[in-house]
């Protein structure tokens, strides 16, 4: 063990501070701007000097962001309970059975997640708009699905491949049939890569502006990310202390589901890059 000098003391701290005032000063000037009354938003200081708790009143009163609000819980929801279930199923075989196209398929399912999300917007708009889709929650929470996947299914394989096989040849024994095992047996074994999952594709989908700016144009169906942007910014004149206000708002939601199940979410991560 090498001595720590006060160079070392000064460069840890030093370091240390700088990344805390990096990821916390974004936040801040967040909470500074909500409570800003409107005259002050623009003006950069460090301190309101007048703070007041109006945009935040406004929000809570707002119907039409308590719909958004409404509309990302379902959407983000059902997105992440669907690729969760699909991505464990996907997992499992790969992991489990051998069969012929396995690993090109594997390997298929990972190179799409290397095309910018951009990219796919082309060719997902054109597959919803010939089947009818578009303006429906229905195009969202498949392309939230479809973004899911790939991380959920490498994520789950290698969370069923640390399973060892006798578990399931015993299973078998006892005569329990394949869904049995799968829904009785190792999906309980792999609650914490289920979880961790699933607090991705609900984040993914919670925060996603591009494709609910693009797929779905009804106001009455917007999500959050895509009503906030419209009701508060504008051509002429902008609202940032309602938006600072509104979004860490609806920030709160995701935070209190990152607190309750974090331990399952850092136990699924570490499981799932243990192993590739």
């Amino acid at each position: 063990m090498f001595e720590k000098t006060w160079g070392f003391r000064l460069f840890f701290w030093s370091t240390l501070i700088l990344i805390g005032l990096f990821i916390m000063f974004p936040l801040y000037w967040m909470l500074n701007t909500a409570l800003k009354p409107a005259a002050e938003t623009l003006v950069p200081t460090l301190v309101p000097s007048h703070p007041t708790l109006s945009n935040f009143w406004k929000v809570i009163q707002d119907p039409q962001l308590r719909q958004y609000v409404k509309n990302s819980l379902f959407t983000a929801g059902v997105s992440s309970i669907l690729a969760t279930f699909i991505s464990a199923y996907a997992g499992f075989s790969f992991s489990k059975f051998r069969y012929r196209g396995r690993k090109s398929f594997m390997s298929a399912i990972m190179i799409s997640k290397m095309f910018p999300y951009g990219v796919l917007l082309l060719s997902i708009y054109i597959l919803m708009q010939r089947y009818g889709l578009l303006d429906s929650y229905t195009s969202l929470i498949l392309a939230f699905v479809t973004f899911t996947l790939p991380v959920g299914t490498w994520t789950l394989k290698t969370y069923f491949d640390e399973i060892p096989d006798e578990v399931l040849e015993s299973a078998k024994m006892d005569g329990a049939g394949w869904m049995l095992i799968i829904h009785r047996i190792i999906f309980p074994l792999a609650l914490p890569g289920l979880v961790s999952v699933a607090i991705f594709g609900f984040v993914l989908s919670w925060n996603d502006l591009l494709y609910s700016l693009t797929l779905v144009t009804d106001p009455a169906k917007r999500t959050l990310a895509p009503g906030l942007v419209m009701k508060y910014i504008g051509e002429s004149s902008s609202d940032y202390g309602g938006m600072m206000a509104a979004s860490i708002m609806v920030s709160v939601p995701v935070t209190m589901i990152f607190l309750v199940l974090q331990r399952f979410f850092i136990k699924g991560l570490t499981a799932g890059a243990v192993k590739g």
